[in-house]
């Protein structure tokens, strides 16, 4: 790298060259499921940090390779003084000069050179690299296999068939045609094949929403049960586990049903929160993820959530403790929004291992927990099989160790829909507003429409962006070394509020949208949600297991409770722009979550005989937004089984629902949706609609018994 440099060819220091050139890869070389080049000039940089510090800390020249790129940069070692111990040197300027062959500073670069590709190519012990092979090689979105028992099939979840939908299908895992088993004009998904190979049971949404039962190789589909996620059959293949929950996830419950059909026998009752059950390979446990208390928050770090292990026929749960293993680890679950919001078992083996999928740093991979037979513990830290650098998801192992999983590619951005805000009527066609490198989530959209803050992850985590419609320049306004969170334009669109991501302390910062210092004014208040309507301070929302708080932070750091209470979650509140109403999320358990509006007097909450529910009950409700004169409510809901963009008419004087509510924008599909996008926001401008859309593309891969 360092030679390319010097002699000016730049554009050979690229991925697919390094891995030709020094990994002994083939022309087929894929970045998105082969790391290695990432994965080892991560280990080079810190190896190079670490030579310096040692031996290497004389050498004159100083070699570094700066993240996210491999073009390597140089710079000479001061002897001493202020400012610290290196002098910038460009590549051109190392160039330009002319020093005899022997002089120390080429000698330095020249064995600094070699340090490097020796560095390099030192053998690690990070694991064992997973022979793989591509299985399915579509354009859009197929996903979640489950590879039979004996590793001849393998059936997924795809969009192949090019109506929008998912549907299951099947394959030889040699290779071969794939059968379409399903056409249901919602999505089928989540597969798990028999014992025997000759039934695929699947989570099928649209018109009914449940358990099915379809022939491997093709016939009629079977309701079993209404309403469950991702069954799993039992070693014997006489019974399936299952689990249901609202979309949001907060409530859940596991039921194991006979596969011959029955009532759903219901599973670990004592456990408010009970999902993602799998069985152990002797059919005598099930594992699954479960919260003893109440969960009140989204991140996956605010409950008492574990990995526990129960008796099929009774008794009481062991704690498995891999969560305290994830956390020492670095582990995290995976960053979407199409899958779960806490690392999840996805399969028991028959040689003792539990498989997931995990997060660490930026890539995503596929990991294991062994527990020895006989046993009910884990035995040692998470290894890691995968090294992939897409997102590594939905592991399926068939009885000879054959593994196969999805490799996921996601991109979210922002988009705007034109409307008539004050009567929810579209004018045209929905346009992207952002693009280019990283995703873009949490966009907010200024009053007029001429402004957009958003958090985009281009430079590696988080950072909030700004962007000037009108002129179509963007820039970041943090570039900090955590990851921002929850960004608000103010309402002349000047300043934006922002807070950082768990687990830092919810602080609440500003920053002038022209760019300029940040501006702390609390260090632990809780999440910015609604500027006020005269700009003189934010709405923000903090939740804990004991209450939810609603409050008032102004300029200063001061703050004022505006609703409290420790019987429902109260969160995403808006002020209207004549700061006479509050709109806000009321989920009072199980599951009552309602769009509610708050009449407001002087800047206070009214009692809540007073409150004013806008949507019924039983749905899953999310973001309500004011259309500019109050009168129409915007949010996201799934009443069509999706989620949708949905409005209400409101009464202009007592702010009651008007009428049925009102489908503005469908998202009926996961490759392209509200869904897929991990951290929904919803923006209303005077004359357009603004939230991020999340696409999703996937494969199938295999690697084959070891």
């Amino acid at each position: 790298m360092a030679d390319q440099q010097l002699a000016g060819n730049t554009d050979q220091i690229k991925e697919s060259v390094l891995a030709m050139e020094i990994f002994d890869r083939d022309a087929a070389y894929d970045s998105r499921v082969d790391s290695i080049v990432r994965v080892e000039a991560r280990r080079l940089r810190e190896k190079l940090t670490a030579y310096y510090a040692s031996e290497g800390r004389t050498n004159p020249v100083i070699i570094e390779l700066p993240k996210g790129g491999y073009v390597p940069t140089f710079s000479l070692r001061r002897p001493s003084g202020p400012g610290g111990d290196r002098t910038p040197a460009t590549t051109k300027t190392l160039k330009g000069w002319h020093f005899p062959l022997r002089t120390p500073v080429v000698a330095g670069v020249c064995v600094l050179i070699a340090v490097a590709v020796t560095l390099w190519l030192r053998p690690h012990t990070s694991g064992p690299t997973l022979p793989l092979r591509s299985l399915s090689s579509d354009v859009g979105l197929t996903f979640e296999p489950s590879i039979s028992r004996d590793g001849k099939l393998v059936a997924y979840s795809s969009d192949r068939a090019g109506g929008g939908d998912l549907d299951i299908w099947v394959q030889q895992a040699a290779g071969g045609s794939p059968l379409r088993l399903t056409n249901n004009p919602g999505d089928d998904v989540e597969p798990d094949f028999s014992p025997d190979g000759a039934t695929i049971a699947y989570r099928a949404e649209g018109a009914v929403d449940g358990i099915f039962l379809v022939p491997a190789l093709g016939g009629a589909s079977t309701l079993l049960a209404r309403g469950g996620y991702r069954p799993r059959f039992s070693p014997d293949g006489t019974h399936i586990a299952y689990w249901t929950g609202e979309r949001m996830f907060r409530a859940a419950k596991i039921f194991i049903v006979p596969m011959s059909g029955g009532n759903p026998i219901p599973f670990a009752v004592d456990f408010p929160y009970a999902a993602y059950p799998v069985w152990s390979p002797d059919g005598r446990y099930l594992a699954f993820v479960g919260c003893r208390g109440p969960l009140v928050r989204e991140e996956s770090n605010a409950d008492d959530w574990d990995w526990w292990v129960a008796p099929v026929t009774g008794g009481p749960a062991t704690r498995l403790a891999a969560r305290r293993i994830f956390e020492q680890q670095g582990l995290r679950q995976p960053e979407s929004g199409t899958s779960h919001q806490r690392i999840v078992p996805d399969c028991w083996t028959d040689r003792g291992y539990l498989l997931c999928s995990a997060r660490r740093g930026d890539q995503t991979n596929i990991w294991r927990l062994h527990i020895p037979p006989g046993t009910l513990q884990i035995n040692g830290p998470a290894e890691q099989l995968s090294f992939g650098a897409g997102r590594e998801d939905h592991p399926s192992v068939a009885t000879d160790g054959t593994l196969v999983f999805s490799v996921l590619t996601h991109k979210s951005d922002a988009w705007a829909l034109p409307l008539q805000a004050d009567t929810a009527q579209p004018r045209g066609p929905i346009t992207r507003l952002t693009s280019g490198q990283g995703n873009c989530r949490r966009p907010v959209i200024s009053q007029h429409g001429d402004r957009l803050v958003y958090l985009s992850n281009r430079s590696g985590n988080e950072d909030v962006w700004g962007k000037d419609l009108k002129t179509g320049d963007a820039k970041a306004l943090t570039a900090t070394a955590q990851s921002e969170a929850s960004p608000l334009l103010s309402p002349d669109g000047s300043e934006v509020a922002f807070g950082y991501a768990p687990p830092l302390p919810e602080s609440i910062w500003l920053v002038p949208f022209q760019g300029g210092s940040m501006k702390q004014i609390c260090s632990d208040c809780g999440e910015p949600r609604s500027w006020l309507p005269d700009g003189s301070g934010v709405l923000f929302q903090k939740l804990s297991q004991r209450e939810s708080l609603i409050g008032i932070l102004d300029r200063s750091g001061h703050i004022v409770p505006l609703l409290e209470s420790s019987e429902s979650s109260l969160f995403s509140p808006s002020v209207s722009r004549d700061g006479k109403w509050l709109a806000l999320i009321v989920r009072t358990p199980p599951n009552d979550t309602r769009v509610t509006v708050v009449p407001l007097h002087h800047g206070a909450a009214a009692a809540k005989p007073e409150w004013i529910p806008v949507t019924e009950s039983g749905r899953w409700v999310n973001k309500p937004r004011w259309s500019p004169h109050g009168n129409i409510l915007y949010y996201v809901c799934d009443r069509d089984g999706f989620a949708c963009i949905w409005a209400n008419r409101l009464d202009p004087a007592t702010k009651g629902p008007v009428g049925p509510p009102k489908a503005v924008m469908h998202f009926h599909t996961r490759g392209s949706s509200l869904d897929t996008s991990f951290g929904l926001e919803l923006s209303i401008a005077d004359d357009e609609l603004v939230v991020d859309i999340g696409e999703t593309s996937g494969n199938i891969w295999l690697a084959p018994a070891p």
